[in-house]
């Protein structure tokens, strides 16, 4: 059996382990671009919070969670870290993550191909029987897991966001990112605070060495700097409101407004919080950053990428509505916030395209889990207006509204366990 996932970002990653884990003969991941990680590359925050915690252990007992076991926890700068706006947070070194993604890839025998981007698709009826690349070749599986994303390459940038910034998708070399079949379903887009499709990114990279003493010391000593915005300095509004109705709603708050939160991310300190998008002109004038300078993307004094476009509509195995053999993982399939969010997706996709191809029924992770919850909660949110201009995260508050907020490892085993899953992603299906 052979399984096919475009797209070597996160959820990728977690589709392509999980279905060799779980029996694929052959698995191919194909990668537009020379390196993995997709928007991981850039993000260095791998758990954002308790509530990721409480959902990677529930990824653990379901026998996934290889991407935070076999990469992240690895080349983690801090494990469990304390600071503004998160109780607990995971950071990676952004630099080591392609090499480290490749190496355990490479130890499950998954294949990867890099630049190999899909330019069209062969089907006969609703079954996906091979994908063409933009040298010709025809790649032909049982089973493909789209996992391509959702922005829309240098097209999205440019009609709802400031054009292509060159961010570390780097589409005029690569290619624009594009999705399996966009074209042939109704695909849905996310809504920003000006009513307009697509959300702009906030997260920019930035040389810790190009940063004053004083902060190198808080970067080294606690693994985080903070700094007040001082008072005058004019934001950005229009850019503001590109990044989100979401982030408005965070932006209101006076601790985000007026502060820029600067995590260690591997050489690179992540400029987060939503005052981000506000100042990003104006970080030179900010006490301790007069030199700093904006390496990722490298316009990002302009704008940043625009994702949230093109989510593909599925079910609850994720697989594509209207295909029997096709599947989609991460942003892809919803528009959730953090990494871990959208790497439960991948996971699940990648044991059901097993499934498929063995002649099994399909798998739906029960609601009384806390991730069969979440993956419903964010796939319903694609179907209305509201719930497109939000942008769902899996944290504490959202697990204890739908109900599944487990706290104890113990529990957590238990749950799994009765629910007949302990393990079913690392064991062959049968």
């Amino acid at each position: 059996m052979r399984v096919v996932v475009v797209g070597g970002g996160a959820a990728g990653f977690s589709a392509a382990m999980t279905a060799k884990k779980t029996g694929a003969d052959e698995v191919i991941l194909l990668e537009r671009a020379d390196m993995l990680g997709g928007l991981a590359l850039v993000a260095g925050i791998g758990l954002c919070g308790s509530g990721a915690f409480i959902m990677l252990e529930e990824a653990r007992a379901l026998g996934g969670g290889s991407l935070y076991d076999e990469v992240f926890f690895p080349i983690a700068t801090r494990r469990e870290l304390s600071m503004p706006g998160f109780d607990r947070a995971m950071l990676y070194n952004v630099t080591r993550l392609d090499a480290r993604m490749q190496r355990v890839l490479a130890e499950v025998d998954v294949d990867v191909r890099f630049e190999s981007r899909v330019t069209s698709v062969i089907q006969r009826g609703s079954y996906l029987e091979a994908v063409t690349l933009a040298d010709g070749q025809k790649l032909a599986a049982d089973c493909f897991i789209d996992a391509t994303g959702s922005t829309a390459g240098r097209r999205g940038c440019t009609t709802n966001g400031y054009g292509c910034v060159e961010c570390i998708l780097r589409c005029p070399s690569f290619g624009d990112t594009v999705g399996l079949i966009d074209d042939e379903v109704s695909t849905v887009s996310t809504r920003n605070a000006w009513g307009t499709e697509g959300v702009l990114g906030t997260s920019l990279l930035i040389p810790t060495s190009s940063l004053s003493e004083d902060i190198q010391n808080d970067i080294r000593n606690q693994g985080f700097h903070y700094l007040t915005v001082p008072p005058g300095l004019k934001p950005d509004m229009k850019r503001a409101k590109i990044a989100g109705s979401y982030g408005m709603a965070i932006m209101s708050q006076k601790n985000v407004a007026e502060n820029l939160l600067l995590p260690d991310v591997g050489g690179y300190v992540k400029s987060t919080a939503n005052a981000s998008p506000r100042y990003a002109s104006q970080f030179r004038k900010l006490t301790g950053m007069e030199d700093s300078m904006i390496a990722q993307p490298l316009l990002g004094q302009r704008g940043h990428l625009v994702y949230g476009l093109g989510m593909l509509p599925h079910d609850q195995t994720m697989r594509v509505k209207g295909f029997e053999n096709l599947f989609c993982a991460g942003t892809k399939s919803n528009h959730a916030l953090f990494i871990m969010d959208v790497t439960l997706s991948g996971d699940l996709a990648g044991l059901n395209a097993v499934r498929q191809g063995s002649g099994l029924d399909l798998l739906e992770i029960p609601q009384n889990l806390a991730i069969g919850a979440f993956l419903n909660y964010v796939n319903n949110c694609k179907n209305t207006t509201t719930g497109l201009s939000s942008i769902p995260q899996g944290d504490r508050q959202t697990l204890a509204t739908l109900g599944v907020l487990r706290e104890s490892v113990k529990e957590i085993k238990q749950a799994i366990n009765q629910a007949g899953l302990s393990n079913i992603y690392k064991l062959p299906v049968s």
